[in-house]
């Protein structure tokens, strides 16, 4: 299983991913990822980070609990890094990269908790320890910031408010974690085979691409780097919709591994992101009746860049109230 235990400084993060750790160890080798400053300030370096350098991971098998994962974009880096939050404020992921990191945890079952206090209980801790990265008058504005990334998350399992006074409950919420952990694991165990395909466990629909541009670098699909495809599906996708889907290649996994994967997913909608996708999937033996055919991102960005908005609207309402033939956004 991976735990994510986010929260700001003087939470009682530290303690409690501790006791999660020596609770596992009890089982076996856990593995304790410590997150901190970017050694180089890129999008690319962020998503290898947080996905692509664990891409292939089993976490059935191996249990990683890692102190702060990638919240600290939206987190501190406004406060800290803002020439890194020059078009959105997350930081150097921006708002497709994180959501792309969340859907890539998603789809491994990766839990995140938020261990919360209050304002004026960590503002205490904080004077009495003494701290040169954050001040007291910083952690007003943290605190705002960590629930705007509690917010925008796929896989927030929890935000724990333990008794800021006694630690005599740490190992219960460590149990408490570690059971919630348990939990979202089994949740993408049927996804297993499939590690090209990030999204929800259980999506509303399948959007699937061609074929990955970016084959020298990672498995993942519509990786968003540099204003492509991928950076413009993700910030193309409505808030009320992107948790919802979930995203794969044909040329990835096609045939009967793509069937397999469809099925896995309990048969959700299907919306192939232009005409090179749809003919993969006939090869695959998908019916054309099973399938809604849009045009692909690329496409839009490039020729349609500022109906970005609408198409986006377009695939959700192609998902939860249906496609019309007529419509603009389905291609015949």
């Amino acid at each position: 299983m991976f735990i994510a235990i986010e929260g700001t400084d003087a939470s009682g993060k530290t303690s409690l991913c501790a006791e999660v750790v020596r609770q596992l160890r009890e089982r076996g080798q856990v593995d304790t990822p410590h997150k901190g400053k970017p050694e180089v300030e890129t999008r690319a370096w962020a998503l290898n980070e947080y996905a692509i350098s664990i891409e292939s991971e089993n976490f059935f098998d191996n249990n990683v609990v890692a102190d702060r994962w990638h919240w600290g974009e939206v987190t501190y880096a406004p406060l800290k890094r803002p020439h890194t939050c020059v078009e959105d404020d997350y930081g150097l992921l921006g708002m497709p990269g994180w959501r792309w990191v969340e859907m890539f945890m998603a789809s491994r079952g990766m839990a995140q908790f938020w261990l919360y206090q209050p304002l004026d209980v960590i503002q205490s801790r904080l004077r009495g320890r003494g701290d040169d990265f954050v001040s007291e008058e910083d952690l007003e504005v943290v605190i705002k910031l960590y629930e705007k990334a509690a917010g925008a998350t796929h896989t927030l399992r929890s935000k724990l408010t333990p008794d800021p006074i006694s630690y005599s409950e740490i190992p219960e919420l460590a149990a408490s974690v570690i059971a919630a952990a348990e939990a979202a694991a089994d949740e993408v165990r049927h996804l297993a085979p499939f590690k090209e395909y990030i999204g929800s466990p259980r999506p509303a629909a399948l959007l699937v691409g061609d074929n990955r541009n970016r084959k020298d670098v990672t498995i993942l699909p519509f990786m968003p780097v540099n204003k492509n495809s991928g950076d413009y599906l993700m910030s193309a996708l409505p808030e009320t919709l992107w948790r919802e889907v979930g995203i794969v290649n044909s040329d990835d996994v096609f045939g009967d591994r793509f069937v397999d994967l469809w099925n896995s997913l309990q048969n959700p909608t299907i919306i192939a992101l232009g005409r090179k996708a749809s003919a993969r999937l006939k090869t695959s033996g998908v019916s054309d009746d099973d399938v809604i055919v849009v045009p692909h991102p690329q496409y839009v960005r490039r020729f349609h860049h500022h109906d970005r908005v609408e198409y986006g609207n377009a695939i959700e309402r192609f998902i939860h109230i249906g496609a019309d033939k007529e419509d603009k956004w389905i291609l015949r």
